[in-house]
């Protein structure tokens, strides 16, 4: 088992190669409930058909079903990255912009919990900026 620093941007970047690799599961993601948030957002916003927490051993993993990957350029996630473990990005309700012409969504750590940045936006709620997929 390997030590991981930034475990959501781990996430992100394992759920992109999955795609690129035409898989449809990945297995063994060691659980935590933002991990947890961050995949109940994605499938909201169909960037991953399903995920389910599966305990073995008295251990908690996540196993993600992915969509089939019909067409390469519009099915396979562009992944942007703005905060980092050792420097947070902050960004208030008014620097909030539209993700890809609307095509897609930020991730973005409000006091409310997780939300996509159109809604932060609409709810005039900032904070922490994590990243943006589309």
């Amino acid at each position: 088992m390997s030590y991981v620093n930034a475990p959501i941007h781990d996430l992100l970047i394992r759920i992109k190669n999955a795609y690129m690799a035409r898989k449809t599961d990945l297995d063994d993601i060691t659980f935590s409930k933002f991990k947890y948030n961050i995949l109940d957002l994605l499938k909201r916003y169909n960037f991953v058909k399903n995920f389910e927490v599966v305990e073995k051993n008295k251990k908690r993993n996540i196993k993600i079903t992915l969509k089939e990957v019909e067409n390469p350029v519009n099915d396979i996630p562009e992944i942007k990255f703005f905060s980092k473990p050792s420097r947070p990005r902050y960004v208030s309700y008014k620097d909030i912009k539209p993700v890809a012409w609307g095509k897609g969504i930020g991730i973005i750590s409000t006091n409310q919990w997780l939300m996509a940045t159109h809604e932060a936006k609409q709810k005039k709620l900032g904070w922490e900026l994590i990243a943006e997929i589309y």
